[in-house]
């Protein structure tokens, strides 16, 4: 372990060196804002993938009513939901296995076909099925996307703003879902529908004027192209510190890495650094599905209803999620600045406080006779402060993490990995939602998600590591000094 920790010190000292300019004011006009617009476009495929969660958070009511051209049963609703999920479990393999192979840029752009074909299906759909069959191509869209994005917005981001622009993953989720709940309070299904068909193609519209990934083409020998997307992003017009920049990707990854076969990169995602980044990331998606915000928002609607708030549950969901995007957008501006572990102790102290008040709040109203009407403008309250508390941190900062703490050659992988773990736990947790909440109450599912919340603090206490402003180099020594913790303190218990 200590040689290991030498060598990876070594390699710091010399990226640090070819790696300075990363840090430094260029005076020959080194800018960032095209790091901020690359990723601004790409991560627009996930506002095409929060209009997809976005569409049945207000769909899904007016399909289980009487009057729907197509109605659904309660069940049958809970599949829509159920099936996107499992498609986006599937498409975190087609992501990975293309973003290796023909790049992360093209996966992007052919990511658009299946929420086009999705979109046209739901259009054209006159039966329960085909709504299933629009839902599952939906989901693979969402789950080819959740898989790509932080791999290419990684890799053409500066150390300084790296976190930030990994925030704009989540931002433009809700930006989507925010965007269907809004229309489809005015619009009716066809039309909302029609609308939204609209994202994707606005999508690769614009994405396709940008470059590939730089790290994606040194990694495949492609050493002009990779100089050639290095002066685009930074800006960079002096070809010895292009080549200098060249040299801190290479020496960053393994140049063979594209040349390895699918059991070879497992193999890599089992080395103790990588075995430990997959812990930390995996916990802190079981901490996102275990606080309940995508159930919460998932039935924003019959939770309000259920709760006989003040406002319209339409209005109200809509709130919500507008606070939700400002939030995100907060969190874009403060990583920087805060760091990673503050926000993610802020986050799961404040998801903590807030579920434990709504689940409090819930069991007053559904078990004992208390009369609580006048204060019936609690659980939208509590649902916002929930919102930004979980955005700020949870929410948030775990795609910049996937982004961080992985070399290139496992990312496809390990991301992957922890997409479909997400949508195992997503459609496990929304399942039991609704089963518990029937036989318990929903407010024994809320208290659950308060002490998840609560354990998810400590997890960021013993497990989690501050990258603000690290080279890859150090955050793997930083890995690496966390794994030796963990055996000295297993050989002494």
């Amino acid at each position: 372990m200590d040689n290991d920790k030498a060598a990876a010190s070594n390699l710091v000292d010399r990226t640090e060196i070819t790696g300075s300019c990363q840090h430094k004011t260029d005076p020959n006009g080194r800018t960032q804002w095209k790091q901020w617009m690359g990723s601004i476009t790409a991560t627009m495929s996930m506002i095409s993938a929060g209009t997809v969660y976005g569409w049945y958070t207000t769909c899904i009511s007016r399909l289980t009513s009487p009057e729907a051209q197509v109605q659904f049963t309660t069940d049958e609703g809970g599949w829509l939901l159920s099936l996107t999920v499992v498609g986006s479990m599937i498409g975190p393999f087609i992501g990975a296995a293309m973003a290796d192979s023909i790049g992360r840029k093209k996966t992007l752009l052919i990511s658009v076909l299946y929420f086009i074909i999705g979109w046209v299906t739901v259009i054209f759909a006159r039966s329960v099925t085909t709504y299933y069959v629009a839902r599952l191509i939906l989901g693979i869209g969402v789950g080819v996307s959740y898989t790509v994005n932080p791999m290419y917005v990684s890799e053409v981001a500066d150390i300084n703003i790296r976190g930030a622009l990994g925030t704009l993953i989540a931002t433009n989720v809700f930006t989507g879902s925010l965007f269907a709940c809004v229309v489809g309070y005015w619009a009716s299904i066809q039309v909302l529908t029609m609308i939204l068909l609209s994202v994707p193609i606005l999508f690769l519209a614009t994405f396709i004027w940008f470059p590939e990934s730089p790290y994606h083409l040194a990694a495949k020998g492609r050493y002009e192209e990779a100089m050639a997307a290095i002066k685009f992003f930074k800006g960079i017009q002096d070809e010895v510190e292009v080549r200098e920049e060249l040299d801190f990707i290479l020496r960053n990854i393994n140049e063979n890495i594209d040349r390895q076969s699918f059991r070879e990169k497992l193999s890599e995602l089992r080395l103790p650094n990588n075995r430990r980044a997959l812990f930390i990331v995996i916990g802190l998606i079981a901490a996102q599905q275990l606080s309940g915000s995508f159930t919460t928002t998932s039935y924003l609607e019959d939770l309000f209803k259920d709760a006989h708030i003040a406002l319209d549950p339409d209005l109200a969901t809509c709130i919500v999620l507008a606070v939700s995007l400002v939030s995100c957008t907060l969190s874009t501006y403060t990583v920087e600045k805060a760091g990673r572990r503050p926000l993610l102790f802020a986050s799961t102290l404040g998801t903590t406080t807030t579920l434990g008040i709504l689940a409090t709040y819930i069991l007053l109203e559904t078990r004992t006779s208390i009369d609580i009407s006048v204060v019936n403008w609690i659980p939208i309250l509590d649902v916002i402060l929930f919102q930004i508390a979980y955005q700020i941190g949870l929410g948030t900062l775990t795609n910049s993490l996937i982004g961080e703490l992985f070399p290139t050659n496992v990312k496809g992988i390990a991301g992957a990995t922890i997409t479909v773990t997400d949508g195992i736990l997503g459609s496990t947790i929304s399942k039991l939602y609704q089963v518990i909440g029937d036989h318990l109450g929903i407010y024994v599912v809320y208290y659950f998600f308060t002490g998840s919340c609560l354990l998810a603090f400590f997890f960021v206490l013993a497990f989690v590591p501050e990258t603000k402003n690290k080279t890859f180099a150090q955050i793997q020594i930083d890995l690496g000094d966390s794994e030796l913790r963990c055996v000295k303190r297993r050989n002494k218990d």
